[in-house]
């Protein structure tokens, strides 16, 4: 018999993104920054891009940090993972970005937390003389346990330069929704910024980026009202493994929330840590086919217990790219 640590799970008043806009778009924002930067490079008016990649994922703690639950135990996972991405130039200084993925773990035997996820996003920028300016909408739904769960709205409006074909700078606006099925008190709007510095080094083999973020977000049930501070960074290198095209990627995530109101169950405010690292590799096998590794290694830390644990995922997979 499968095991369900929480039987009453939709019915608990808990809160990552696991699901919340940090991983949701924390990962995903970037990356289409970073699109944006390059793309009057491309030549062509229309190119497109997917990939699919399947696997098996082990999680030393099950638990979904939007809900702020963990069960304690270990078990392992399938996951899969599938993009399809488009660029469209209808004019010189003009690009149009637009995107579909979806996520999906399904755990061995705590399928209280199987998750899958659906993220829409389109994104349009203009080149002006000195800077680029753009606005972008995602969307993301969410499935917890095979039922609904949360849905993630979130509206940007941007602008950014890039210097000496080596620097890119960023500024953002963010407005975004969040609405918890079953679970109204958790509904949020979110208001706020973010600042990002890409470094392209190493002939364009290498990348770092810094980021910083400002979210100030407001629930229908003021304990779960918060503002919080992000910093993050990666790093990816290109390069050549036993002569085959391989990536290298490494990042971390550290965020401050200082709650509004008095939670009762501890009956204090809350400031919550969180601390992630993560690192990941992808070896082509063949210019369409990859295999792709990756750790991660969270630490939450909380007055809250429920809120209070650590988590290490270890994912392997394979990867088809078109």
């Amino acid at each position: 018999m499968r095991k369900n640590p929480f039987p009453d799970v939709k019915k608990l008043s808990f809160k990552k993104p696991a699901l919340a806009t940090t991983v949701l778009l924390g990962f995903v924002v970037p990356a289409a920054m970073s699109v944006n930067a390059y793309a009057q490079n491309n030549s062509s008016p229309f190119t497109f891009n997917g990939s699919l990649e399947a696997g098996a994922e082990y999680n030393s703690n099950v638990s979904v940090s939007e809900l702020e639950s963990a069960s304690g135990e270990s078990d392992m996972a399938g996951a899969l993972d599938a993009a399809l991405d488009m660029n469209w130039k209808p004019a010189q200084r003009v690009s149009v970005d637009a995107g579909y993925s979806f996520t999906s773990r399904q755990y061995d035997d705590f399928d209280a937390f199987d998750l899958d996820m659906h993220l829409l996003y389109g994104d349009v920028s203009y080149e002006l003389d000195l800077i680029t300016i753009g606005a972008n909408f995602y969307y993301a739904d969410a499935q917890l346990g095979g039922d609904d769960f949360l849905t993630l709205k979130q509206r940007s409006l941007y602008a950014g330069k890039l210097f000496d074909e080596r620097w890119y700078l960023r500024g953002a606006l963010n407005f975004s929704d969040k609405d918890f099925d079953g679970f109204g008190a958790r509904d949020a709007d979110t208001e706020g910024l973010s600042l990002d510095a890409f470094w392209f080094f190493n002939q364009g083999m290498s990348t770092l980026v810094f980021g910083y973020a400002y979210d100030d977000e407001d629930a229908r049930a003021n304990q779960f009202a918060y503002e919080a501070d992000t910093l993050r960074t990666r790093f990816t290198h290109r390069f050549r493994w036993n002569g085959r095209e391989s990536n290298l990627q490494l990042g971390g995530r550290a965020q401050f929330r200082d709650y509004k109101g008095i939670t009762p169950g501890i009956e204090a405010t809350r400031d919550d840590k969180q601390y992630v690292l993560d690192a990941g590799v992808e070896v082509k096998l063949m210019p369409w086919l990859a295999v792709t590794g990756k750790v991660e290694r969270g630490d939450y830390r909380s007055r809250l217990a429920s809120a209070d644990y650590t988590e290490n995922r270890v994912r392997a997979g394979l990867k088809v790219s078109f």
